[in-house]
């Protein structure tokens, strides 16, 4: 009789710890998508047990020097930062890396391209069904105003369409590397994932979807960016009146929703010209309305910036700002170098490692992509829940070892 082991889980040599620690830093990652809560429980024994792993077989984290420095120097800015403005180590922008110990625990808990996979199977399903829940949720209302949206299992729209953002991205990726013909429940998981995403109405995550798609299409099959080129509009004309209005109203400075986001840029600017060196900390949703150009939005419109550049550069100054972009440099590097790749000789299908290897560096780039024009108008990296997943797919090309490309030989910074 075959072993539940085998039949449902990634084969491995391993023992027991391995295939549990295995289990918590998968979940971890799938359940973001039903509960935060659920997700962070995991993550917790994931990283305990990491540890006890690390430990046991003399093992360290497989991440090259200077993603490591980016990220501690963010964290100590961040502790710095949360210092000058008396601020607590219980900061919401402090408390979250956490998350950030996913960049550490992924490249061992999930070493190999089976195990990568089946994550990204579980994540796929899981969001399959956030999706359906949100679709359900339009059904039965589907004259939503803007601050009823729909939003899945999530506390928030825009949390819910930030994840079908990250995971469509990932599903294009996994499309443009093992194709869908004998893959075919993608399309179905892609055209619901797409769908729920447009009814969801926000419009920084449709931006992020469709650049993260292209940079995907851009660096696996150019060819098909003609396609996209020419499925956009066609989607267009065929959305529902109150969808090209939505998308419409972006380009009306007459528009609220318009005239809060630019009142939220000249606030934020102002801000941080007076706080450039620490920023103010945790306490920018208590200090942002001083620095208001108008007194036509309530006090509560300036809880965050909606810009993850604006935002951080207000909680921690210009110099943090300066360092959240080289930490996200570093991501990206790689996601590209992986990205751009080749398979191994005979590696075809979900399965073989160098494809694996490409679909997760493509995963990465996408999401990178998605995460960061998103993030022009919606500070999604204060997002727990989206932050995870991003930074599990950022993780996930250092769990697979790759040929370089030939033309990364000669690229600077190129070496691990």
């Amino acid at each position: 009789m075959v072993s539940l082991q085998s039949r449902f889980l990634p084969a491995s040599p391993a023992g027991p710890w391995e295939l549990a620690a295995f289990l918590m830093v998968a979940g971890s990652v799938a359940l973001v998508n039903l509960s935060i809560a659920a997700s962070q429980v995991l993550l917790a024994g994931a990283v305990l047990a990491a540890i006890y792993l690390w430990r046991r077989d003399g093992l360290r984290p497989g991440l090259p020097a200077g993603l490591l420095w980016a990220m501690l120097s963010l964290f100590l800015w961040s502790l710095a930062a949360m210092a000058a403005s008396s601020g607590s180590p219980r900061d919401a922008f402090v408390r979250k890396f956490i998350l950030f110990t996913l960049l550490l625990i992924v490249p061992t808990l999930a070493r190999g391209a089976e195990k990568l996979l089946w994550i990204y199977h579980a994540v796929f399903a899981v969001a399959a069904v956030s999706a359906g829940v949100g679709l359900i949720q339009f059904l039965a209302q589907p004259d939503r105003s803007l601050l009823d949206r729909i939003k899945g299992f999530m506390s928030i729209w825009m949390t819910f369409s930030g994840l079908l953002m990250l995971v469509l991205v990932a599903l294009a990726a996994y499309l443009a590397v093992f194709g869908w013909r004998r893959h075919r429940w993608t399309i179905p998981l892609g055209l619901l994932l797409a769908g729920v995403l447009i009814l969801s109405k926000t419009r920084n995550a449709w931006l992020g979807a469709v650049l993260g798609i292209a940079a995907v299409l851009a660096l696996r099959r150019p060819r098909a960016l003609l396609l996209l080129a020419a499925l956009l509009p066609v989607l267009y004309f065929a959305a529902p009146a109150n969808i090209r209005q939505r998308l419409q109203s972006g380009w009306n400075p007459e528009d609220p929703n318009t005239r809060n986001r630019i009142e939220l840029i000249g606030t934020g600017l102002r801000l941080v010209r007076a706080h450039p060196w620490f920023g103010v900390g945790q306490k920018v949703s208590l200090v942002a309305p001083a620095y208001r150009g108008s007194t036509e939005f309530p006090d509560w419109m300036y809880l965050h910036l909606h810009n993850n550049l604006l935002q951080i550069a207000a909680e921690r100054g210009i110099p943090g700002l300066a360092i959240w972009l080289w930490f996200m440099a570093q991501l990206g590097w790689k996601a590209l170098r992986t990205a751009r790749s080749r398979g191994r000789p005979g590696d075809s299908g979900a399965g073989g490692g160098g494809d694996v290897a490409v679909f997760a560096g493509l995963a990465a780039a996408g999401g990178w992509v998605a995460l960061m024009a998103a993030g022009l108008f919606e500070y999604n990296f204060g997002d727990s829940e989206v932050l995870t997943l991003f930074l599990f797919m950022a993780a996930a090309p250092y769990a697979v070892s790759v040929p370089p490309h030939p033309k990364d030989l000669q690229a600077p910074g190129s070496g691990r």
